[in-house]
């Protein structure tokens, strides 16, 4: 079954996610621009990987949306951001997985691994 995976992410950061899927044994990708909802939902990924930083609306109320258009999809947050109660309050809001833009490769495919195979992983940066 082909599955599709997106990445609405820096392009500075497409080449180690890319890598990180392939590692995780997602081979197709799409490329998009920007969080757009509508575009996601006609595309329907299995997996979206979004960089949350950048963005001009309120984060946690963009994974709401996504989350409501894409309720199969395994969303996760690829973020600066370190702290407990963000990667708590991006669960909340509708992230399957929260990875850290300081993780090396090892990390973001056994990341991005376990939150496939069980729809759940937050990167260990982020212990408490």
């Amino acid at each position: 079954m082909a599955r599709v995976c997106c990445l609405a992410v820096d392009p500075k950061d497409i080449a180690l996610l890319g890598a990180a899927l392939k590692g995780a044994g997602e081979p197709g990708l799409a490329i998009v621009a920007r969080l757009d909802v509508a575009a996601l939902r006609k595309l329907a990924p299995d997996l979206l990987i979004a960089d949350l930083d950048r963005q001009k609306v309120d984060p946690f109320e963009m994974l709401r949306q996504l989350r409501f258009v894409l309720p199969e999809c395994v969303i996760v947050v690829y973020t600066e951001s370190v702290g407990s109660a963000w990667a708590r309050a991006c669960h909340l809001a509708g992230a399957s997985c929260v990875l850290s833009k300081e993780s090396r490769e090892p990390l973001l495919v056994s990341g991005l691994q376990h939150a496939i195979q069980t729809g759940c992983f937050t990167d260990p940066r982020f212990a408490a």
